[in-house]
């Protein structure tokens, strides 16, 4: 009777990054954080002409100058989710609503939140530098879905009621920070390989209702308000990049990531008696002499494992030089092997593949310690909590451009992405959206003395996940008659999002 979705501990929130989760085609994010990246559709490895590649290609590294990168988007989010019955039809929250009085409406979410970079590279010769890398990884923030609605019956009475996502989230905010440490090494001077070390930390936080007991549809009497918090102060990981330029014209890079799985020690909460009869909110579940008799506290209540996939990205990226003649900054005459395509290219075209191990993710696996009993019910918290998610692994293409308008002070760029879906629709979660991603860009630099300024626009479209109301998802339960779930599945319906951001940043080189 815990948490029956678990929902992605490790990546909704507004989390901060020490060179981030900034996943390629995980499952967990869109493509692809920083200005320049997303202006780019994420066509970025084999560019790597700024200090993120501290996190998303280290062996670029030893082709830049010394510089910081600071950026932030604003990133605007909006989900919904419209719940169907395996009849196809809307379904009742209990039983003191009809089945023809069932709220039809989508329930929505809007998130709107910032998401922070801050990037540096040392050059210690003409050949090594190191990095590091702060990034607010490109994923949900943290989120608000409804505990209840408002509605309109048929005969035009205004109602509220439990909501029709309550047993899948309500809220989740989590904080996951990666501080990363790179190096690289160029043993010629088109060539170079780097490295970093990644000591990831995460602490999150999620809701959502379960039943108490089990039996036949939806009933919010039986509902019991589920908050799960966990901490896990070291998510060890690592990130390979490589650097090559092929030709006067032609660029390769790579890039690889692996991260342990995010395991934590959770605490939980559980309020019963949360609804009157009618479907509105008991304000005074408990008498004075008892004010927390129907809640269940334990700080130590059971285990988390939530896999992150690893990943990987290759491109190709062909720019045409510009004159000889054209001035460049000081700090690319200074250093040997510094790349700076505002005064070095006329244009570059980039595509990138990418993959991701997202099939590592199976179930969120959630345990919980024996007999844990859930106050003012019968119920007991299940030892097995896991929520399956079956992902499948996801390639993607991604392809952007950067045109000089003007050599050594403007540069436009626009860009593109397409991922394939990554989940099966009778899976559907509100947690992370598995449909197809596809997302347009645009952007654009200008150049002040020693200092870049980035602008960049991105619009990301989602596959709709639709099932029908034919659903596989089952609400945790405290019954162990019906296996500790629902009788009824919870996820059966209609999943559609969007998003949009706008990102402004700084690079300023030395």
């Amino acid at each position: 009777m815990t948490k029956l979705t678990l929902l992605g501990l490790g990546v909704a929130g507004l989390f901060l990054t020490f060179s981030s989760d900034v996943l390629a085609s995980n499952g967990l994010e869109v493509p692809d954080a920083g200005v320049l990246q997303v202006g780019r559709g994420g066509a970025w490895v084999a560019r790597a002409d700024d200090p993120m590649a501290a996190y998303m290609n280290p062996a670029a590294m030893s082709f830049q100058a010394t510089s910081v990168h600071v950026g932030t988007h604003l990133m605007i989010q909006q989900g919904c989710f419209t719940r169907l019955g395996p009849d196809g039809q809307p379904v009742s929250p209990g039983p003191a609503i009809s089945q023809a009085d069932a709220p039809k409406d989508p329930v929505c979410a809007t998130s709107i939140f910032p998401n922070p970079q801050l990037a540096a590279v040392y050059r210690i010769s003409d050949r090594r530098a190191v990095g590091l890398a702060v990034l607010g990884p490109h994923a949900a923030g943290s989120t608000s879905w409804p505990e209840e609605i408002d509605y309109t019956t048929q005969t035009g009475l205004a109602r509220t009621q439990p909501a029709p996502n309550r047993y899948i989230i309500t809220d989740q905010s989590a904080v996951l920070v990666y501080p990363t440490l790179s190096v690289s090494y160029a043993p010629l001077p088109e060539l170079s390989f780097g490295a970093g070390f990644v000591w990831g930390f995460a602490s999150a936080e999620f809701t959502t209702f379960t039943e108490s007991i089990s039996g036949p549809g939806d009933d919010f009497t039986r509902d019991v308000k589920a908050v799960l918090s966990a901490q896990d102060l070291f998510v060890p990981g690592f990130v390979l990049g490589a650097n090559w330029g092929v030709t006067r014209y032609l660029d390769l890079g790579a890039w690889y990531r692996w991260s342990d799985a995010i395991r934590a020690r959770t605490e939980l909460e559980l309020t019963s008696s949360y609804w009157l009869g009618g479907g509105t909110r008991n304000e005074s579940p408990c008498p004075e002499s008892d004010p927390r008799c129907n809640i269940t506290t334990d700080a130590d209540a059971g285990s988390l494992v939530f896999p992150i996939p690893m990943e990987a990205k290759l491109g190709l990226r062909f720019h045409l030089p510009l004159g000889e003649a054209t001035t460049q900054p000081h700090w690319v005459q200074r250093e040997a092997f510094v790349r700076d395509p505002l005064t070095q290219d006329r244009f570059d075209i980039e595509v990138d593949l990418t993959w991701a191990n997202n099939s590592a993710v199976q179930d969120i696996e959630l345990t919980f310690d024996e007999g844990i009993a859930v106050k003012g019910t019968p119920g007991f918290v299940p030892v097995n909590g896991n929520i399956p998610h079956d992902w499948r692994d996801v390639l993607g293409v991604r392809l952007g451009s950067d045109i000089t308008a003007v050599p050594n002070l403007l540069a436009l760029r626009l860009g593109g992405f397409f991922e394939a879906k990554g989940a099966r629709d009778a899976l559907l979660n509100l947690d992370f959206h598995q449909g197809f991603k596809g997302g347009v860009s645009g952007g654009a630099t200008f150049r002040v003395w020693l200092v870049d300024i980035h602008a960049a626009y991105q619009h990301v479209f989602y596959g709709t996940l639709d099932n029908g109301g034919d659903g596989e998802l089952r609400a945790l339960s405290g019954d162990a008659t019906t296996g500790y779930r629902s009788e009824q599945t919870v996820n059966g319906g209609r999943f559609e999002q969007s998003l949009d951001e706008v990102a402004l940043g700084a690079t300023i080189r030395f």
